[in-house]
């Protein structure tokens, strides 16, 4: 059975027909209807997902994938350290590897005649609070959705190779 909120949230998207306050609704439903629609467009634009490996398995498995795909790699950040020094108490453990298949801004910007920007290459792997890996990316397939012509398929092809990268690691 699904619990209060759950419903409550449902309910709240049926209710909402637009982007508008809505006068039937409490301000507490009306936060719970904005915070909903922030997480629906979150999930739009990244991809969340869990591991299957360790914390290190993660960057050392994603690197070797990286490298066999000749993707170009740059340098691990470990911005869990860099926040942990900046004073961040209880910073969780995260690293960025900046990895992009070689050839894919150079394809995007032949495909926008240099109208589009670069894609920000890179996948954050990180430890919930529940002390579970995960690891986050640009949604290179939902992006995809949404542009046309050429560029749609080089954006469809980059997120099949992203796929490829993370098989095995990713759920």
């Amino acid at each position: 059975m699904p619990n209060k909120t759950s419903a409550l949230l449902v309910t709240l998207m049926l209710l909402s027909g637009s982007t508008q306050a809505n006068p039937q609704l409490t301000p507490e439903q009306q936060m719970q209807l904005a915070q909903l629609r922030q997480v629906q467009m979150m999930s739009a634009l990244f991809d969340l997902r869990p591991s299957r490996l360790g914390f290190d398995e993660t960057i050392i498995a994603l690197r070797t994938a990286a490298e066999k795909h000749q993707w170009k790699l740059g340098p691990t950040l470990d911005m869990g350290a860099a926040m942990a020094q900046a004073g961040v108490k209880d910073a969780l453990r995260m690293k960025v590897i900046p990895t992009c298949p070689a050839d894919a801004d150079a394809r995007i910007a032949r495909a926008t005649a240099g109208k589009s920007p670069p894609l920000p290459c890179r996948i954050t792997v990180f430890v919930d609070k529940n002390q579970k890996v995960n690891l986050i990316k640009l949604n290179t397939a939902n992006l995809a959705k949404s542009a046309k012509g050429e560029l749609a398929t080089i954006m469809t092809e980059i997120a099949a190779e992203e796929e490829s990268v993370l098989k095995g690691i990713a759920e």
